[in-house]
């Protein structure tokens, strides 16, 4: 793992599949802005924190999400910093039968093996109709950014930098991802075109790209999600239910997993797209006794 210089006093670790913010308060105290996966960053970011004479005195989590809160109760322990995290994203992780909210396809027993270091209580719990939050001592705005999850919350760091989370995606990412990970898409999409109003000198999307210009990354964001559910339209055959409709997709899209794990996400991913379908007047749902069926409009 490596560091990469923001803007001031903010920069990231470079982890497995995301930056992950701090702000520098003193040569040696930081901020984190997340933490990265358990499994992949923590082995590196401890070696990294330790190197350069880093310790955390805070920890601000955007989301409840396995790749942004996996090493937040550790780092806790190791060096008694307080983490502050949304309210419902809080809540979320706040024990494995909330957690399980974000992957409601896999079992209660399989959350709680899969997950066990990312349900915690948090210290300080951010309420979403406030715009700023004093942590550690400096000043934090706030960005409330629903729709990638439910209470997902952006940061804007002493020095003017955004963390976005995972509002926006970068252009690698955009050209990789099959299915959008997005709870509430019609907000999300909101939410990304309430950004274009922002204006600050640097913008960091965890997924894994910083930026001084937001516009063409919304546009190619917004662009993306609208692709994605015309393809997704492109396979359903009217009566089709869920499950063919998915299968239809994952035979078109190229998607091959046996990885439990995966095959969660691109249920719920697909779930959540099919919503917003059916939301958007472009598909009709029916019900045949307790199976759904699906039919274009």
């Amino acid at each position: 793992m490596e560091l990469l210089h923001i803007h001031k006093d903010t920069w990231a670790a470079v982890g497995a599949t995301a930056l992950i913010p701090f702000y520098r308060l003193t040569d040696t105290d930081i901020v984190l802005l997340d933490t990265g996966i358990a499994a992949s960053d923590r082995e590196g970011l401890t070696a990294l924190l330790e190197e350069h004479g880093l310790r955390p005195k805070g920890i601000l989590c955007s989301h409840a999400h396995y790749d942004h809160v996996g090493n937040a109760a550790y780092l806790r322990r190791r060096y008694g910093c307080p983490i502050a995290m949304p309210m419902i994203e809080a809540a979320i992780c706040a024990d494995a039968t909330a957690f399980r909210a974000n992957y409601e396809t896999l079992t209660y027993g399989t959350i709680q093996s899969m997950f066990p270091e990312e349900c915690f209580l948090s210290d300080v719990l951010i309420s979403p109709d406030i715009d700023h939050l004093d942590f550690c001592g400096v000043r934090f705005g706030l960005l409330p950014l629903p729709g990638h999850s439910a209470g997902q919350m952006g940061f804007i760091t002493p020095d003017g930098t955004a963390y976005l989370a995972d509002c926006l995606l970068g252009p690698e990412q955009l050209q990789r991802f099959k299915l959008p990970t997005i709870m509430h898409i019609a907000r999300d999409l909101t939410v990304m075109e309430s950004l274009r109003s922002l204006r600050c000198p640097a913008y960091v999307l965890a997924h894994k790209t910083s930026v001084t210009e937001l516009d063409p990354v919304i546009d190619a964001n917004i662009a993306a999600i609208h692709d994605k559910g015309r393809r997704l339209l492109s396979c359903l055959t009217d009566g089709m239910t869920a499950d063919q409709w998915l299968y239809a997709y994952c035979c078109q899209e190229g998607i091959h997993t046996h990885d439990p794990f995966r095959i969660s996400v691109t249920q719920r991913n697909f779930l959540h797209l099919s919503n917003w379908l059916v939301d958007e007047g472009q598909v009709a749902l029916h019900h045949d006794l307790c199976v759904s069926r699906y039919s274009k409009v």
